[in-house]
């Protein structure tokens, strides 16, 4: 049962590192998200700054920016893969120029790009600090809680539950690098502003719909291969 599932996935992961063109389709789609919701809340397209009484995050515009995160998570996936195993970005492609087309360099390098734009786009609308300290804290409180001893968890109970103590390492852990990113992220931050002006949302989009369905459908890159 468990290599079975194991299949389901690597299979899955296979079709992604193979579709690229379908994830540039996907990005276009979130592409799509940003540019409306921005320019509504800008009142403008073209407008570079927001109002803060303007700028409340929505529960709609979080769950878009996960959304927006996991189809980064897939771009970046696919373009990796297709260069270190030198897979073709669509079917469609790989029919076009026969069984040894191998990668699109272009499209490759493009589809980490937009990844990560995909990755940098939400951070000034999620509580990135937050959520990367509960998963350290938990992460490493996982680990001490599973490598502690029996016999020092037997001495440590005779003054103070052991649970109180894990609770306790676990919200200092979690506050230490809440903290610590919020201190670093700040830069990313203003290249998140940056990436949330509608016309570079539209940009985006175009460039993802124009490269994404000629690769799927007609099996040509707007860019051809260089190398």
């Amino acid at each position: 049962m468990i290599f079975q599932i194991w299949d389901i996935f690597q299979d899955f992961f296979d079709w992604i590192a193979e579709s690229g063109a379908i994830m540039l389709i996907l990005a276009g789609l979130i592409a799509i998200t940003w540019f409306g919701y921005e320019s509504k809340r800008r009142r403008s397209i073209t407008k570079r700054k927001v109002d803060e009484y303007e700028f409340n995050v929505t529960k709609f515009l979080r769950i878009l920016s996960y959304i927006g995160i996991i189809v980064g998570v897939f771009c970046i996936f696919s373009g990796a893969v297709s260069l270190l195993r030198n897979l073709p970005p669509s079917f469609k492609y790989e029919e076009l120029y026969g069984p040894n087309a191998g990668a699109n360099i272009f499209t490759s390098i493009s589809l980490i790009v937009i990844g990560l734009i995909c990755f940098l786009k939400p951070i000034n609308d999620l509580p990135w600090a937050g959520i990367i300290g509960l998963i350290v804290g938990g992460i490493i409180t996982f680990f001490i809680a599973i490598s502690v001893p029996d016999q020092l968890v037997e001495v440590i109970a005779v003054f103070i539950d052991p649970r109180w103590v894990l609770g306790i390492l676990f919200v200092l852990i979690v506050a230490i690098v809440a903290l610590t990113v919020k201190f670093y992220i700040s830069g990313l931050m203003a290249i998140s502003k940056v990436l949330s002006w509608p016309p570079i949302a539209l940009i985006i989009m175009l460039y993802c719909f124009i490269q994404g369905f000629s690769l799927w459908i007609f099996g040509f890159s707007v860019v051809p291969n260089l190398f």
